[in-house]
């Protein structure tokens, strides 16, 4: 977890607003309200944040299309969708457009807590033993001066199993976030030849056992077995 974690409340209901900008203060988390997609630009201008909390019925631009622009400038900021959309197509849309959480009001403001506390997780990984992940430049270096040239592909299967919980993510996450990131279809074969190459590059330039810095998780997907730092 960041040791500031900043966040914003786009909300246009001010109470609603009030009250969750209220519930979500803690001595480690910087928490401001907005009422509109222009008043979000403006706040992030003043202060970036780490993520966002968007309704997506507002006036003016709606929360669809400040998540799409959002992911396409600021892929690292976490979106979490709090909304009265409720119908399975609409949770799909706003996961087609950005969303890396997608709850549905009246709030759970237990559960929104988890959520943020899970996604702030994801956005700031622990540092690991001399291992860096140069997005960059596309490579992954250790210690003993080992590195290894990743495809973009690859470096971004690595990037969310870094920044995962855990650093686990189930196989269809990553089917569909690479699907997005490509405007490709990834299957699950070509999820198992990517994973694969990615196993083999890693064990061979890094020195690590056969399978031992990214396991296959049974019946769920994929975990990360070592901490890599991104920059």
């Amino acid at each position: 977890m960041p040791a500031s974690l900043n966040i914003i409340v786009v909300e246009d209901h001010d109470v609603l607003r009030e009250e969750l900008v209220s519930f979500l203060a803690r001595p480690n988390w910087g928490v401001r309200g907005v009422d509109s997609g222009e008043a979000l630009d403006a706040a992030l201008r003043t202060q970036p944040a780490h993520l966002v909390i968007l309704d997506l019925n507002l006036p003016f631009e709606d929360g669809l299309s400040i998540a799409r622009r959002l992911r396409a400038s600021r892929p690292d900021m976490g979106i979490i969708m709090l909304t009265a959309r409720t119908q399975p197509t609409e949770r799909r849309l706003g996961y087609e457009t950005g969303a890396d959480v997608y709850l549905t009001k009246p709030a759970n403001v237990h559960e929104l807590e988890s959520v943020v506390q899970n996604l702030g997780r994801r956005l700031a990984p622990v540092a690991g033993p001399g291992l860096v992940l140069r997005l960059g430049q596309l490579t992954l270096s250790g210690k003993a001066g080992h590195s290894l040239k990743l495809t973009r592909t690859e470096a971004q299967l690595l990037h969310y199993l870094c920044t995962a919980p855990e650093r686990q993510v189930d196989t269809d996450f990553l089917i569909r976030k690479l699907s997005q990131d490509y405007a490709i279809d990834t299957s699950r074969e070509k999820l198992t030849v990517l994973i694969s190459r990615l196993r083999t590059k890693m064990d061979q330039s890094l020195g690590a056992g056969e399978g031992d810095m990214l396991k296959s998780v049974r019946g769920f997907g994929y975990q990360l077995m070592v901490s890599i730092a991104i920059e």
